[in-house]
């Protein structure tokens, strides 16, 4: 379940191929002036990511996950090849 996004790229209009990560929800629980999420049974992310797919595919990801997760967005790691 898709619960916050952070959008690291630097180059923000490039959608078709990005870096995706995720990473569970409630770790952000420490960060200041955060909303709380409660850690749920069952399957918990703790780190997870795909490579050149694309924003829509990584929301779709993020979401059908087994528990609360923030998604991450970044450049992809070879964001100057086929350029």
């Amino acid at each position: 379940m898709l619960i916050n996004i952070l959008d690291l790229r630097e180059r923000a209009y490039r959608w078709s191929k990005i870096m995706a990560v995720l990473e569970s929800a409630t770790k952000d629980n420490e960060a200041e002036d955060a909303d709380q999420v409660e850690a749920e049974l069952g399957v918990q992310v703790d780190y997870a990511e795909k490579q050149g797919i694309s924003v829509r595919e990584a929301v779709l990801w993020a979401e059908q996950a087994g528990g609360p997760v923030t998604l991450y967005l970044y450049d992809p790691e070879n964001a100057d090849e086929g350029q």
